[in-house]
């Protein structure tokens, strides 16, 4: 009886590692078909990440408040990008572009001593 417990444990093992290494054999990566979805994948990462950055929101809400923050920080702030955008229902005031989250980072915690309610968002051109 022990034999037999034995040799069903090592038929049982054997066949169930025949079985996984039979999966792979099925898989073939060179075909065009399979080359194609990897170059349009490859294409789409590299655009979206091309157009993709990080810009902080100072403000959004009414237009007059909009307006006047903007040029506020216009004003004291030349050097960074700003923009006054209408989202419905709110304007909002964005600034600044940028390609790292750290960059962005570093710049938001200058922005919030004087606008505390700034937060960064993630854009994308597609």
């Amino acid at each position: 009886m022990e034999k037999f417990r034995f040799l069903t444990v090592i038929f049982l093992l054997s066949f169930s590692i025949w079985n996984i290494s039979a999966q792979d054999e099925d898989v073939f990566y060179g075909d065009s078909l399979t080359k194609k979805f990897f170059k349009i994948k490859k294409d789409f990462s590299k655009r979206n990440f091309e157009s993709s950055y990080y810009t902080i929101q100072i403000f959004y809400g009414s237009l007059n408040e909009a307006d006047s923050i903007y040029n506020d920080f216009k004003l004291n702030y030349e050097d960074i990008e700003s923009k006054l955008i209408f989202e419905t229902p709110n304007y909002k005031v964005r600034i600044g572009k940028y390609k790292d989250i750290n960059v962005a980072a570093q710049n938001l915690e200058k922005i919030r001593r004087i606008y505390p309610g700034s937060f960064i968002i993630k854009l994308s051109g597609l």
